[in-house]
């Protein structure tokens, strides 16, 4: 196994919190996921259409949160922190159960998010993560804002 191999978490993590915009108490399972699962928000407070799949196509508000939704409109809010730790610890695969609209935001920060994360451990795998190659060069261009990717 290799750093180029996706990973999941060892055990399932619960913990509770609340919600910075809501003032809501929210309970988060993260639970681990087979290879090739991804990221996936499920919320437990709802009976049906209740999948979220963290994506920057699925980014409905960024106003002083992230929410996503899903196209029957179910919204998982201050995603971010969250999402930084998976990826800061090369987390691929995990669902994350959660009964209300928004992650706890714990410390403001993505730092218990990684502690908690790190003291359950990584699970990793012999599937490989999945890579962009970047074969030409690229820029796209709105208003005076733009990327680019070079090959």
């Amino acid at each position: 196994m290799s750093l180029l191999t996706q990973s999941t978490i060892a055990n399932k993590i619960s913990l509770s919190g609340i919600g910075v915009h809501t003032g809501e108490r929210v309970k988060l399972n993260i639970l681990p996921a087979t290879p090739n699962t991804g990221v996936i928000f499920k919320r437990t407070d709802l009976n049906q259409n209740n999948i979220v799949i963290p994506s920057y196509e699925n980014v409905v508000d960024a106003t002083l949160c992230t929410t996503i939704s899903n196209h029957f409109g179910v919204k998982i809010s201050t995603v971010e922190h969250l999402m930084a730790a998976f990826l800061g610890l090369g987390i691929d695969n995990v669902i994350v159960e959660i009964d209300s609209q928004e992650v706890p935001i714990l410390d403001g920060s993505a730092k218990k998010f990684v502690k908690i994360l790190r003291e359950v451990g990584l699970k990793k795998s012999d599937i490989p993560i999945k890579l962009i190659k970047i074969e030409n060069n690229f820029e796209y261009s709105e208003g005076n804002k733009f990327i680019s990717l070079e090959k």
